[in-house]
């Protein structure tokens, strides 16, 4: 448990991704305070291999960081925790809460779900920068969740090769191609899809839609578990709400 009067948030993140380390620190409130770690994955690997990699790691690096003493621990990679459908999530988190001796545990998949259900959406427009086999993975995880995905899209990898290093303007462009009139929510999905977190408001104000974003709903997540419920400026409805507690935010 932490001590000296701050909540300590512990953060597992893949071995390249930096843009989950810079959404929290933009986000972050005085009162908290960030711990980071990486997960483990072997050099040149990708993909699949690559995913599975940092889930069968995941006690190693959940560890090293338990020897802060953090009030919780995110796990932070949205592919790695949908990678094999339902109950591999709750695996995750289960094994993370395991080699921490029972710190609380939040992975980013799931953490999407309870975002999208406390803004009450079911239908919902989705992106993310994922190959094909992801995708397929990632819309049959949500579609389990009980969501219907009305339209979905993905990155040109081709034309943006190193997504920590977008312009934001690319998740802006991503998340308006897949606008829906019955849609209740737009969903961009990654933990190192730079840029995603900076257009969140700009995205809510002319939509007229919730957006959420992967790191978003894991800081948000993370928040609710310490008992944090300040809002969040720059964090959209979901992070400015006022109801971090209360398990529904206002609808727009």
């Amino acid at each position: 448990m932490a001590r000296g009067g701050k909540k300590r948030l512990g953060l597992l993140v893949p071995p390249a991704n930096t843009t989950m380390e810079d959404d929290f620190a933009r986000w972050m409130p005085s009162s908290v305070r960030l711990h980071v770690n990486r997960l483990i994955a072997p050099p040149g690997s990708s993909g699949i291999a690559y995913l599975q990699s940092i889930g069968d790691h995941v006690e190693e690096s959940t560890q090293l960081l338990a020897m802060v003493p953090v009030d919780v621990i995110a796990f932070g990679c949205t592919s790695g925790s949908f990678l094999h459908g339902h109950g591999y999530d709750r695996e995750i988190e289960s094994r993370i809460e395991s080699a921490s001796g029972g710190v609380k545990a939040i992975v980013t998949a799931r953490a999407v779900v309870e975002a999208l259900k406390s803004l009450g959406a079911k239908r919902i427009a989705a992106c993310s920068p994922y190959s094909d086999e992801v995708n397929r993975r990632l819309q049959a995880y949500y579609t389990q969740a009980g969501f219907q995905i009305l339209t979905f899209a993905a990155v040109d990898r081709k034309r943006v090769t190193n997504i920590d290093a977008a312009d934001p303007e690319v998740a802006y462009q991503l998340a308006k191609s897949v606008g829906h009139p019955e849609a209740e929510a737009i969903f961009i999905s990654c933990t190192a899809f730079r840029g995603a977190a900076e257009v969140i408001e700009q995205l809510e104000h002319e939509t007229g839609k919730p957006v959420v974003t992967s790191n978003q709903a894991t800081f948000w997540a993370c928040l609710r578990a310490m008992g944090v419920d300040e809002p969040i400026p720059g964090g959209g409805l979901l992070l400015n709400s006022g109801k971090l507690l209360s398990g529904r935010a206002r609808s727009l």
